[in-house]
């Protein structure tokens, strides 16, 4: 079937969700998951940003470090 665009089926075709339960079933396991994965890897993962990375932390850090002779500024520190 051609509608004036040259092509058979009108061109690009937004695809249409069929069913509000399955819909509602797969965002519901989605949402779980990401909820799940944040409570068990930490919500860093997520966010890209660790506790241990801002100023404040990084401050009181170097201020163990100096009194006790340690390293926990550099130490605690991972990539991702």
């Amino acid at each position: 079937m051609l509608d004036g665009s040259g092509r058979p089926f009108g061109g690009f075709q937004i695809p249409k969700v069929r069913g509000r339960a399955s819909t509602a079933i797969a965002c519901g396991i989605a949402w779980f998951w990401v909820m799940y994965r944040m409570k068990h890897d930490g919500p860093h993962h997520f966010l890209h940003e660790h506790p241990w990375e801002k100023p404040e932390m990084l401050a009181h850090l170097e201020e163990v470090d100096k009194k006790w002779g340690t390293k926990y500024a550099t130490d605690n520190m991972h990539h991702h």
